[in-house]
């Protein structure tokens, strides 16, 4: 029995450090709409990874999608999940908006700056 309640309590204990406690990603605050209803709002955060043409986009409830940026063009390919990345037109030459699935990301065209070391 006792072999439960810690089985138990050691689950509660790493589900809470899951939650808001968490830090912010480091990295540049962009424009989001995340879920299907959302107006865009600068909530989310694009974190560069080092040696690389990869960013990961982070909501604020924690969840993320993962992208690639070509320097020499500025397009946008999903690294993972199954739902296609939808370019959305209208946004001028110095931004890209973007759907994967409901959520809908604006960034800059400009090749993402490697982070510092």
């Amino acid at each position: 029995m006792s072999l439960r309640t810690s089985s138990a309590l050691a689950a509660i204990a790493a589900l809470a450090g899951c939650g808001a406690g968490s830090p912010a990603p480091a990295g540049d605050t962009i424009a989001c709409a995340i879920g299907g209803d959302a107006d865009f709002a600068e909530v989310c955060t694009l974190e560069r990874v080092a040696g690389s043409t990869e960013v990961v986009l982070h909501h604020p409830d924690g969840g993320f999608r993962r992208v690639s940026i070509d320097p020499a063009s500025g397009a946008v390919t999903p690294l993972d999940g199954a739902e296609p990345l939808v370019i959305e037109e209208g946004q001028g030459a110095g931004a890209v908006q973007f759907a994967i699935g409901p959520d809908r990301y604006r960034i800059s065209r400009e090749p993402p700056a490697p982070p510092a070391p």
